[in-house]
């Protein structure tokens, strides 16, 4: 089968892996006495920024980005989402839902058509994913 002869959709995902210092109080654990699941060092997260293209958007080097373009923004807000707890850093609440839709805001303007994403919480091993509405 020749290669131009299959039609179909390409995914793409970048990853990166840090610790964070999310600061919120946990009620239910409190309650029960029980010691905070956040290790001194913090929890142990992978952001992961997802997006799709079609075949037809392909350029002429083979790629619809350059994925090395996108790194720059990619980090940089892995910096920050590291960068202290996230009491300090933001102005609203920092669950970790608020915080996933907060980075799909900031890198939406430089990923193309991105579709998600995701902090995973691989410590207590727990994922939010925040979704383009289509």
């Amino acid at each position: 089968m020749n290669v131009d002869t299959v039609v179909g959709m390409f995914s793409i995902e970048i990853r990166r892996t840090f610790a964070v210092r999310q600061g919120l109080p946990a009620p239910v654990r409190d309650a029960k006495n029980l010691p905070p699941l956040m290790p001194a060092e913090g929890f142990r997260v992978t952001m992961r920024a997802g997006f799709s293209f079609e075949d037809d958007q392909l350029g002429e080097r083979g790629w619809f980005v350059d994925t090395d373009a996108l790194d720059e923004s990619v980090d940089r807000c892995a910096e920050r989402l590291a960068g202290g707890a996230w009491p300090e850093i933001f102005d609203f609440r920092p669950s970790f839902e608020n915080v996933t839709k907060w980075a799909f805001t900031e890198l939406a303007p430089s990923i193309p058509q991105l579709d998600y994403v995701e902090l995973d919480n691989e410590t207590i091993g727990v994922a939010t994913r925040y979704v383009r509405s289509h």
